[in-house]
């Protein structure tokens, strides 16, 4: 304190305070000291507001708490009763598709048995097939020889045809008869066939029957072929083909000892 003195006199210590100076420093402080208060009272009101909007934001966060708790309740209740009814559906499918792969597997089985049979008709039908191929060639052959029967009957009853050879059939013989101009009456396999005459069908007829023919006989196993000259003697039309009789009336040594040898060998 600035405003203070002491004094000692007689061994007595005197202070002397002008108070004035102590009334004017108080009133400094006491000054001092209500503006701190007035700031703490600002700031206590100004905390207190805060305090207000931190309940009021804290209620309001409660009350969306809430609703969110309600709303998650009633979406855990949904959910729930959507799982139980999804493992619901999810167990039927499972029991229909263990149906289905019973079922399933009893068509596998079907199906296979199924193979085994057709498997089995496929080669009962072929069997059957080959025997009808075999039978058919038989009654092919029976009916060539029957043509050629009947052409011989019919040629020996119509025209007095003598053969002095005994006709044999040769399928892997071919036959080329031409008219002498060059014109190809036939070509192919003969019915029946000897050294000294021969037969041959026909589909259409041949008009302006030529007095003479020219045979050329094609022999596997033969280089050269057999040619000779001919002579149409009979024809006879049978189940709409024109079967017709052909005397060989010319035919080289040579030629001839070839179809002797070819008609022995395949006797």
């Amino acid at each position: 304190m600035t405003n203070a003195c002491a004094v000692t006199e007689a061994d007595v210590l005197t202070i002397k305070v002008q108070m004035s100076d102590v009334v004017k420093e108080l009133n400094q402080l006491v000054d001092h000291w209500k503006a701190r208060a007035e700031r703490f009272h600002a700031q206590w009101e100004a905390n207190e507001w805060y305090l207000g909007e931190a309940r009021a934001t804290v209620g309001r966060l409660e009350s969306q708490l809430t609703e969110l708790r309600e709303a998650y309740a009633r979406l855990e209740a949904s959910l729930t009763l959507q799982l139980h009814e999804q493992a619901r559906q999810r167990d039927e499918a499972n029991w229909y598709l263990g149906e289905l792969r019973v079922v399933h597997e009893a068509l596998r089985q079907q199906t296979r048995e199924l193979i085994e049979q057709l498997t089995q008709a496929k080669d009962d039908v072929e069997v059957l097939r080959r025997v009808a191929e075999a039978r058919q060639d038989d009654l092919d052959t029976e009916r060539d020889r029957r043509r050629a029967a009947e052409a011989d009957l019919e040629a020996v009853r119509r025209h007095g045809e003598r053969r002095g050879a005994v006709r044999r059939q040769r399928p892997d013989m071919v036959a080329e008869v031409r008219a002498p101009d060059g014109l190809l009456l036939f070509h192919g396999c003969l019915p029946n066939i000897s050294v000294t005459g021969l037969a041959f069908g026909t589909d259409q007829l041949i008009e302006d029957v030529p007095d003479f023919v020219e045979v050329t006989l094609h022999v596997p196993g033969i280089a050269r072929p057999i040619e000779g000259v001919g002579r149409l003697v009979w024809r006879e039309a049978v189940e709409g083909a024109n079967q017709w009789g052909c005397e060989l009336l010319d035919l080289l040594p040579d030629n001839r000892r070839s179809l002797e040898d070819v008609l022995a060998n395949g006797a």
